[in-house]
């Protein structure tokens, strides 16, 4: 199914975010995750909020899991390097699963979040801060208005100025963090990165769980067709 127009004058925004989040959940849950790791929606109580939460048991050993539908991971579109979190008090990241640890986030970018610059400062700084605390993070950007390529942002938050991102287009990516366990090291983020038009199928994405090591294939246009489908909406 194609992209639409987003934010569109048929359908509410708010509604259809809220719609795909959930069908993301499920999507992920019946079909995609491994065992010993499960898709929530958003369940923080902080200013750090991603729209889906994948969480590992604790009690499950990493080694061993057979991962879920994976495809040929292909060369990231860029490697980076950033500190790790200052020594002064963090923002605690809590959910109502306190024996579960938070492992990646699926953010769907809304209106909102490219409106005005403090609002893209304060998405930015978000993915940052989870790729700093070691969560892997996919950002879905579907938004064409306003016309703000956050990649472009979050590449510069990363210290990769010198890469051209294309402003006539939506940029979806996910983001491996690999933190070291050296004393102070700085971690390595890398990118896949996919851009895609309105009027195109959305692209798949890896989702990583461990490090580069295990990772599951998201098919975006497979739950962005459902959402449509069961909340009978009609973009224009």
């Amino acid at each position: 199914m194609p992209l639409h127009h987003w934010p569109n004058p048929r359908v509410p925004w708010l509604s259809f975010h809220s719609h795909w989040i959930v069908r993301l959940v499920e999507y992920l849950n019946q079909d995609i995750l491994p065992p010993g790791f499960r898709a929530r929606p958003t369940e923080l109580v902080v200013w750090i909020e991603p729209d889906v939460l994948l969480l590992q048991d604790a009690d499950r050993p990493d080694a061993g899991l057979p991962a879920g539908p994976q495809t040929g991971l292909g060369e990231a579109t860029l490697t980076a390097t950033i500190p790790p979190p200052a020594d002064l008090p963090l923002v605690g990241i809590y959910s109502s699963y306190d024996t579960s640890r938070l492992v990646a986030a699926i953010e769907l970018v809304s209106p909102g979040n490219k409106d005005r610059t403090e609002a893209v400062v304060a998405f930015i700084e978000k993915v940052l801060f989870l790729l700093q605390e070691g969560v892997h993070v996919m950002v879905v950007d579907v938004v064409s208005a306003p016309r703000h390529p956050l990649r472009r942002d979050i590449l510069g938050r990363l210290g990769r100025d010198e890469v051209v991102v294309e402003t006539d287009r939506l940029w979806l990516a996910s983001y491996c963090s690999l933190p070291s366990s050296a004393p102070r090291a700085q971690l390595e983020v890398r990118e896949w990165a996919r851009s895609v038009s309105v009027g195109q199928p959305l692209p798949a994405l890896p989702l990583f769980l461990r490090a580069d090591q295990l990772w599951v294939t998201v098919d975006l246009e497979t739950t962005y067709a459902a959402t449509l489908r069961a909340g009978r909406y009609e973009p224009a």
